[in-house]
């Protein structure tokens, strides 16, 4: 219906006809133009070059924003992103057509376009494309009856390539084209319209083509404001079926059923040609004549690759709160280097990361101003890896994951697949070797940049010193962190090994939790150092009846007062000990915006209060009481798996491999917990550079509060350093949207588009693993909460639950201790607990371990137990089972 129209010809709105170079006009318009040139019936129309879309933002002097939005869009936060594009459309808006389109666009309308309805759509560079439809993203507008409707259009599809929804499409997908075309055409005078795919969109029947319609034109139906109606048609003879009516919309008649098998022909031809399924857009005009809108490749076809998998699982440990944009600056390309590193160090190829750098980038995300680890890019990776499929189940089970879908993943050949395995296999056995030295040089590394970074010798530093500190430790953390990651990934291994093992040889029976029994009591774990020495100082308190009574009933906030006093200069010179050792553990110590214990010590104190209170074991005897138990779980174990005693300490008996594993576990833990520790004390540094920093900013009179560098990206932090751009506006707006994110709960586990943002209304708030009146003795309320056991052993007790650890002093011994998610700031509280359950986390999440430090019964990884629970609750903690039973008697 195109060719009775003369050909526009005007560089500045070129016939689709015309439209054979992708680059210049876009998918979308090279797409139509293809059609038009095989003669199938279509609208026609014109489209607005990219090089004029160029110019107009170089006249809306836009383009050095532009590029800067791009350049730092992986590392801000979304409110950040709609604020500098607003900004952009803005001025885009604002901004008059240039001359030479006003004109063509006249002559057009005066001539082939005369008394007819326009409709105006985007075509940017990349949609409609076989890798990314942008389906739903980019704005089109319909019914423009008048030149001056027309100019808002054509500059509001522009815009619409910068927001926010397209911007995080964009981000996910790793484009960054910011290039588009505007196709122009006639509206079709429309009577039925719809979509027809090649083959079913949800791999239900691979026989049949599936179309869905409604009356009049799909505008309702892209909106949601109807439902389709749906038909079928075969493939072998397009015999079509009505599925469904949808809202109770008219089957097609006959002349509309021949249309749309004329347009079922027209989809098999175009899928024969480009050898893909192909999504057709399509209108049956009131002539019955069909129409083909559009064509593209059906990305959308069962593509699971389009559904990203969220997980806050161990990660909420870490960081328990809402992130702000400093340190997501900081974590987001620190955990791409994390994979990216690794991967190096085994020795995959340097092709094989080459070809994943969404994967790579895209390793964590941000979802209701929380991190969360994107599954499906984790998967991906790992399953580059030989054995993929295994180290996807041992990083599942290292962070208390759930499986997920498998997307495809493109493999080399035989021959260089296995080139490639040998090589890794080479890779891992070197850095395991020299694991230990390696450890020792992350370890010294860390603390030369503590000991140049101490706090009270920040303030004599010059500005840019402390911004050269900054810039240390990003370099660690981006290029030298790799040692600590080979502890992680050794710990993760191993651990899965030996359930694996245990399993194979022992089969499941009654094994469930022995893994877990085998790894109780370590000894020299690092973590559990500071709290034995506030334990050994609870001690010395109670030890002098004056300080313990005065100690005792004088508030945590009049102790620091209380220790001032000079009779207690001892007590007062140990606790600053301890402070200046271990000030840097405390929880929430990874985020950063938390006061450490050696700048506000008054929730420690309380805590120590608690200690001293308390009568109990020390967590030393604890430890060794574990300890005792462990090595006779593993003397039993050998003996089962190798009864003869000679056999037995055979190297290459069954208990000979057994040991060698349960060593190699047992040691990767120890090690990732040192490296722990050192990264504990190298982002409690970073804190204090960053104040020290905010300060000297606020000095210059670029910030207003020291605090306002946490809302800045690290980039914006050094750029500032040497410009006094003003960031108020800036501050302010992320300020708020983190003070929102705060108030907000989002799930443990989501499931969303790629580049969708999760927001309340779409919370999916189910109650996970509650099953009321199941299970035999499950006592009053007959309620069950599973989840997964981290430490063996039962428990029966008093449900305390505990949301954050400034409280942990409400904690008393012999108590069942509720939380969200632990760190290590909780460790000082788990040996006075007589069980634990935790929301969050996986087998080898630090409350995890510091559980079977102590022989704590633990299910860790039950969801909504906050809620469910309530403090007074009599409930039983079965560590072995994984259960948790409220109303336990």
């Amino acid at each position: 219906m195109n060719r009775a129209a003369p050909l526009i010809r005007n560089p500045a709105l070129l016939d689709l006809v015309h439209a054979d170079d992708v680059a210049t006009v876009g998918s979308k318009a090279f797409n139509l133009g293809h059609l038009e040139r095989l003669g199938v019936p279509t609208p026609g129309g014109a489209v607005i070059p990219d090089g004029i879309f160029q110019a107009h933002l170089s006249r809306a002097g836009v383009v050095a924003d532009l590029a800067q939005l791009f350049d730092r869009l992986d590392g801000l936060a979304p409110d950040d992103i709609e604020a500098r594009a607003a900004a952009i459309r803005t001025r885009i808006s604002a901004t008059a057509l240039d001359p030479d389109l006003s004109g063509a666009l006249a002559g057009a309308c005066a001539t082939q376009w005369s008394h007819r309805l326009l409709a105006v759509r985007s075509s940017a560079v990349g949609e409609d494309s076989i890798r990314h439809s942008f389906a739903g993203q980019l704005d089109s507008f319909l019914h423009i009856d008048s030149a001056g409707v027309l100019d808002t259009a054509i500059k509001a599809t522009w815009c619409s390539l910068f927001s926010l929804r397209v911007l995080l499409y964009a981000r996910h997908h790793g484009l960054r084209s910011g290039r588009m075309g505007v196709i122009v055409q006639p509206q079709v005078d429309a009577r039925t319209s719809g979509v027809l795919f090649t083959q079913d969109p949800l791999g239900r029947d691979e026989d049949t083509l599936l179309a869905e319609y409604c009356h009049g034109l799909g505008d309702d139906v892209v909106a949601g404001r109807i439902t389709p109606a749906r038909v079928r048609l075969r493939r072998h003879d397009l015999a079509l079926t009505h599925e469904h009516t949808g809202d109770a919309i008219a089957p097609l008649d006959d002349q509309q059923q021949r249309a749309l098998t004329a347009i079922a022909r027209i989809g098999l031809q175009l899928e024969a040609d480009a050898g893909l399924p192909q999504d057709l857009e399509w209108c049956i005009d009131t002539l019955g004549q069909p129409v083909i809108v559009q064509a593209r490749p059906a990305t959308r076809l069962a593509n699971t690759a389009d559904r990203i998998h969220w997980s806050n699982a161990n990660i909420a440990e870490n960081f328990p709160g809402p992130v702000s944009p400093f340190l997501y600056s900081i974590v987001k390309p620190g955990y791409s280097a994390y994979f990216r590193n690794l991967g190096r160090a085994f020795g995959l190829s340097g092709a094989n990361l080459a070809a994943m750098p969404r994967h790579l980038s895209d390793i964590v995300g941000l979802q209701g101003g929380r991190l969360y680890y994107n599954l499906s890019s984790i998967h991906a990776l790992l399953r580059m890896m030989p054995a993929g499929d295994r180290l996807v189940a041992f990083f599942n089970l290292f962070v208390g994951a759930d499986a997920i879908p498998q997307a495809p993943v493109a493999r080399p050949g035989v021959v260089a697949r296995t080139g490639e395995a040998i090589r890794i296999a080479a890779s891992i056995v070197w850095q395991y070797l020299f694991i230990h030295q390696r450890l020792r040089r992350f370890e010294k590394r860390v603390d030369e940049f503590a000991r140049s970074t101490r706090p009270a010798t920040l303030g004599d530093k010059s500005t840019a010193a402390l911004a050269a500190d900054l810039q240390g430790f990003l370099h660690i953390r981006l290029n030298q962190w790799t040692d600590a990651a080979l502890a992680d990934t050794a710990a993760m291994v191993c651990y899965g090994l030996l359930k694996a093992e245990l399993a194979n040889r022992l089969g499941a029976g009654d094994h469930g939790s022995l893994h877990n029994d085998l790894l109780k009591g370590l000894p020299g774990l690092a973590s559990a150092r500071p709290v034995s020495r506030l334990w050994d100082l609870s001690r010395n308190i109670s030890a002098d009846p004056a300080l313990r009574a005065a100690f005792l009933s004088a508030p945590a906030d009049q102790l620091p007062q209380l220790l001032e006093q000079e009779r207690y200069t001892a007590c007062r010179r140990a606790f600053a000990d301890y402070l200046e050792t271990w000030g840097f553990r405390s929880s929430g110590e990874l985020m950063l915006v938390t006061p450490t214990p050696q700048e506000d010590p008054r929730p420690l104190l309380r805590l120590l209060q608690a200690y001293v209170r308390a009568d109990a074991q020390s967590p030393d005897e604890l430890s060794r009481i574990q300890q005792q138990a462990r090595e006779a779980t593993t003397v039993r174990v050998a003996t089962q798996l190798s009864p003869s005693a000679f056999s037995r300490h055979l190297p290459l008996s069954r208990a000979g491999r057994f040991r060698r594993l349960l060593a190699a576990t047992q040691g990767a833990i120890r090690l990732r917990e040192r490296a722990r520790m050192k990264q504990a004390l190298l982002y409690t540094r970073l804190r204090h550079i960053a104040l020290h920093l905010g300060e000297r900013l606020v000095a210059q009179g670029t910030l207003a509060c020291r605090d306002d560098i946490f809302f800045l990206t690290t980039d914006e932090v050094l750029e500032l350093v040497s410009t006094r751009t003003d960031r108020s506006a800036l501050i302010d707006s992320r300020r708020h949207a983190l003070e929102v994110a705060a108030t907000l709960t989002p799930p443990d586990v989501l499931t969303l588009a790629r580049g969708a943002q999760w927001s309340p209304a779409t919370a999916d708030r189910s109650t996970g693993g509650i099953s009321p009146g199941t299970g035999p003795g499950i006592g009053i309320g007959g309620r069950r909460l599973t989840g997964s056991g981290a430490c063996g052993g039962s428990a029966d007790g008093v449900a305390t639950v505990v949301l954050d650890v400034a409280e942990a002093d409400r904690v008393q011994a012999g108590q069942i201790l509720v939380t969200r998610q632990t760190d290590p700031g909780w460790a000082s509280v788990f040996f006075l607990v007589r069980g634990l359950v935790i929301e969050r986390g996986g087998m080898l999440s630090h409350g995890a371990i510091i559980a079977r430090e102590y022989g704590i019964p633990a299910v860790v990884g039950v969801p909504d137990a906050t809620r469910l629970i309530t403090d007074g609750d009599r409930i039983r903690v079965d560590g072995d089972a994984g259960i948790v039973e409220l109303g336990a008697v």
